[in-house]
């Protein structure tokens, strides 16, 4: 088996690997494997993560090898979960904790793969995290009917949450710094949109909210703005929802003064473990919609071309994904 391994800071390497087949394991060809914006944090040296690593967080694949016991079958399309426990019961997460899936083949537990419904394409299914992440961040926030959320950045997570909180009859508002992202934004059916390098946010919000600001507000670590903005635009006594990783959510700062002042609840979510399986619902049965969100894929051989552009392209590429 083929795989990259991320060897230091901004510094993948190919290494060959032996692929033996255990009692409840499955070989898998990948087909697809989405860039996370914690594989970009690994690859450019922001957490403490032990290297070497093999990144990709998720993927989706054909099982191409079973015991004879297996409840999976040959040539079977399957989702590779984000999310892996240790023999101590302890939730692991590929990418960070364990290697990953930014390979041509895996061998995998059986407990970590999870067949695709067929209406769910393996581009699809990629982005079954970023939905089971948002579906648990709306249930932590206690989003309301009606409510305003401001969601700071129009990367792919932005967009999925935004797609939910309509889905719940709450009013999203989405802040970016990329036109082209907010033109997407637009075409998910996001009607309010706000680009935080011309307009005044919370002015802008002021207006939308007749005053009031966002009951919500909903900021990912490495959307491009800065965290102060999150608490500057939630209403007194309103809720932020943070999402990152533990490993690289350090190198945030932030002053604190405007959650006393304005007594805000601030709750912080790094995983949707407990929210896969609505995920993949909500993806069935088209609720969520992921077709138009990657805007860039590269083959296997070319993966190293794949973090460099998302570094050097942040505020352009919405998501990138790589053919295995």
């Amino acid at each position: 088996m083929k795989v990259w391994k991320i060897v230091g800071p901004r510094t993948l390497s190919m290494e060959e690997e032996q692929g033996e087949l255990r009692p409840d394991y499955v070989k898998v060809k990948v087909t697809k494997l989405g860039l996370t914006s914690a594989d970009i944090a690994v690859y450019e040296g922001q957490s403490d993560i032990t290297l070497p690593i093999v990144p990709g967080r998720i993927a989706t694949g054909v099982i191409s090898e079973v015991n004879p016991e297996s409840r999976f079958r040959k040539g079977e399309r399957v989702l590779l979960s984000p999310y892996v426990r240790d023999r101590k019961g302890r939730l692991l997460t590929k990418g960070l904790d364990t290697d990953g899936y930014l390979a041509d083949y895996v061998v995998v537990p059986e407990d970590s793969v999870c067949a695709l419904p067929e209406t769910i394409t393996e581009d699809m299914g990629v982005y079954a995290e970023y939905i089971s992440i948002a579906t648990g961040l709306i249930g932590k926030l206690d989003l309301k009917h009606e409510q305003y959320v401001a969601i700071l950045g129009a990367n792919a997570l932005g967009l999925i949450f935004a797609q939910l909180a309509i889905y719940y009859q709450a009013i999203p508002i989405i802040i970016d710094r990329s036109e082209k992202k907010l033109a997407e934004a637009a075409n998910f059916g996001i009607y309010y949109r706000i680009n935080s390098s011309k307009q005044d946010a919370a002015r802008r919000i002021r207006q939308i909210t007749c005053g009031k600001m966002a009951d919500c507000t909903v900021f990912e670590c490495r959307s491009s703005q800065q965290p102060q903005l999150a608490f500057s635009l939630t209403a007194e006594g309103g809720k932020v929802g943070i999402v990152g990783y533990d490993s690289f959510i350090s190198k945030l700062n932030a002053d604190i003064s405007a959650i006393m002042g304005r007594q805000l609840s601030v709750v912080g979510i790094n995983n949707g473990a407990a929210d896969m399986d609505a995920a993949i619902n909500l993806l069935a049965n088209n609720i969520v919609k992921v077709d138009n969100i990657a805007d860039k894929t590269v083959d296997f051989l070319a993966a190293p071309d794949a973090f460099t552009q998302s570094i050097d392209s942040e505020n352009n590429y919405l998501k990138i994904l790589i053919k295995c």
